[in-house]
């Protein structure tokens, strides 16, 4: 029903969307819909999250990929930050971007489910790996979490300048 869903809201977006037509496209009927996401609100932001979880998938695959050895970390380190600028640059993440931000003054829970869902463990798996090396010695880092914060509010802080807004390659 989500793979149904995404199509659906991305092309005609949450007001002209039709919770009839989904249930088309998936193959089910309205209610089985309504029984699985209490209402066409719910199927958004479940939609919204799953696309987020999939767009994200080549994020964690960076951040697992992170060389934690002495030799290599630092390298790495910075491999990972080009990396993740790049999934986050892609069509489909700015375009998911762009939907959860408009959305969002709509029904805030959106932008929650999809932190909630997709977001979180990114930031996870970056805290994860900033305390292998802090814990290896090799970086001092007095609380992981708050470096992955910091190092993704680096990675991000001019590629709106960069970029012109999204408009041209960094």
């Amino acid at each position: 029903m989500l793979d149904a869903a995404a199509p659906i809201f991305g092309t005609q977006g949450y007001e002209r969307a039709s919770v009839d037509a989904i249930a088309t496209a998936a193959g089910v009927s309205k209610p089985t819909i309504y029984s699985y996401f209490g209402g066409k609100e719910n199927l958004f932001r479940e939609s919204v999250a799953d696309s987020a979880v999939e767009q994200n998938g080549d994020a964690l695959r960076v951040l697992q990929a992170l060389d934690v050895s002495p030799e290599r970390w630092q390298a790495s380190l910075f491999e990972v930050g080009v990396a993740l600028v790049e999934c986050q640059r892609s069509t489909c993440s700015m375009f998911l971007y762009r939907t959860i931000a408009a959305e969002s003054v709509r029904d805030p829970e959106i932008y929650r489910t999809v932190r909630e869902k997709a977001g979180d463990p990114i930031l996870d798996a970056l805290t994860g790996r900033l305390a292998m090396l802090g814990n290896a010695g090799l970086l001092q880092v007095a609380d992981p979490a708050l470096a992955a914060r910091q190092f993704f509010a680096l990675i991000n802080a001019q590629i709106p300048e960069l970029t012109e807004n999204g408009t041209r390659p960094a």
